[in-house]
């Protein structure tokens, strides 16, 4: 078949009947794989899944031979970012320019569910609306919106990198009444989460250095975007900014804590306890060379965090690093830090689709849930970065992504 995005297109408004035939099947993390497998999708959603002879393809389906291939539910990646400049004025850019956006950064590579930890909030929104309306095709997307940052504290880099007309929108409250206002203007705005610059890199007579967030600013917050019923993902930079996460009772670890020295076990336990998710980001740490000594520390922390069975949620920080093929080294690193096949792909689809209240219909392949897929070219229990070649991806039985030949 034709791996054109007219094709897509064409999948992505036609509501089609669909049988996957042949791959191996992974129906959640830790079942047993079926060999040899089916699955049915009728309107968008999964009807059967099982082995040949148990499951048979109805008349007027239409088929994917996957004979080879492996077949998993479709990934979440839990912190990207629509901050490029080809992504302003969503609204109005074409539907076609769009689609190869999406695809090049996420769909390609077995996203159907993403997560924008910090953006221009009516732009990103713009961009899930489209989606949702069948104009563009791409992947479910939850957004942050604008972050909090301290008082006084947008970071070096986002100074640096952001226009500064949208500088001066970022939220930076100096009191709590003035964090609960700047939640509130999120979630109106149609944010999904709140995202929190606990501590903040900043630069201060020529020199970087750590700006943390008040507690009773992170506390305000986080109580309030408790009360509308969103999660709080938090940027944590320090050991300082892990232990405002605790203390202020946030949900999300955004990414590790670059002081790996103070990770231990007692902070593990803690955050394990307080049911605080970990995003590893491990790729954004590890340098354009792969991990150095330093970057040990790091894999330490997520090894840690595992091995206590704390949840652990897929992240690339997307957008922000915008060379997308270096972060498939993301499931190498990983790998490296002690996480088995099982455990990755958990982090990317059961782990994420819980906590961030999707379980329902998202991260397993089982009958009743969304038909969001991912077809992989061989088996990640082989091999790790088999997370890394994806054939096809699905979203909502739609196939929005075909690699060539395919």
């Amino acid at each position: 078949m034709s791996s054109s995005l007219c094709a897509q297109e064409k999948s992505n408004t036609a509501r089609q009947n669909l049988a996957l035939v042949g791959g191996r099947i992974y129906p959640d993390p830790f079942s047993k794989p079926i060999s040899d497998g089916i699955v049915l999708i009728e309107n968008g959603k999964i009807t059967a899944v099982g082995a040949k002879g148990r499951v048979h393809v109805p008349p007027g389906f239409d088929t994917v031979d996957c004979t080879g291939k492996t077949i998993v539910a479709g990934f979440w990646n839990s912190h990207v970012h629509f901050t490029e400049p080809k992504w302003e004025g969503a609204a109005s850019l074409p539907a076609t320019q769009l689609n190869t956006q999406l695809q090049q950064m996420l769909t390609r590579y077995g996203f159907t569910s993403v997560v924008d930890t910090g953006s221009d909030l009516p732009n990103t929104v713009a961009i899930r609306k489209r989606i949702q309306s069948g104009d563009v095709i791409g992947p479910r997307i939850l957004t942050a919106g604008f972050p909090l940052y301290p008082h006084d504290g947008i970071p070096y880099y986002v100074t640096e990198s952001v226009p500064s007309a949208l500088v001066k929108q970022l939220p930076q409250p100096a009191t709590p009444e003035e964090a609960v206002r700047a939640v509130d203007e999120d979630v109106a705005q149609g944010a999904d989460i709140i995202k929190l610059f606990v501590v903040s890199i900043v630069t201060r007579d020529g020199k970087h250095t750590t700006l943390p967030m008040s507690l009773p600013i992170v506390q305000a917050a986080t109580a309030e975007a408790h009360r509308k019923g969103k999660l709080v993902f938090a940027h944590p930079s320090t050991n300082e900014g892990v232990e405002l996460v605790l203390q202020g009772n946030v949900d999300v670890l955004a990414h590790t804590t670059e002081e790996a020295v103070g990770w231990t076990p007692a902070i593990v336990n803690r955050l394990k306890a307080a049911n605080v998710s970990l995003i590893p980001t491990l790729t954004l740490f590890s340098g354009e060379d792969g991990p150095d000594a330093n970057h040990q520390g790091i894999l330490q922390e997520v090894k840690s965090y595992s091995d206590a069975g704390g949840q652990i949620l897929f992240g690339t920080d997307i957008g922000f690093i915008t060379d997308y093929r270096l972060l498939t080294r993301e499931y190498e690193l990983l790998g490296r830090a002690g996480l088995n096949y099982r455990q990755v792909l958990a982090t990317l689809t059961t782990t994420p689709a819980k906590r961030l209240g999707f379980a329902a219909t998202a991260g397993r392949i089982t009958t009743g849930q969304d038909a969001d897929l991912a077809v992989l070219d061989s088996d990640p229990a082989d091999d790790i970065t088999a997370f890394s070649r994806i054939k096809m991806t699905l979203r909502q039985g739609h196939i929005i992504y075909r690699a060539e030949g395919q």
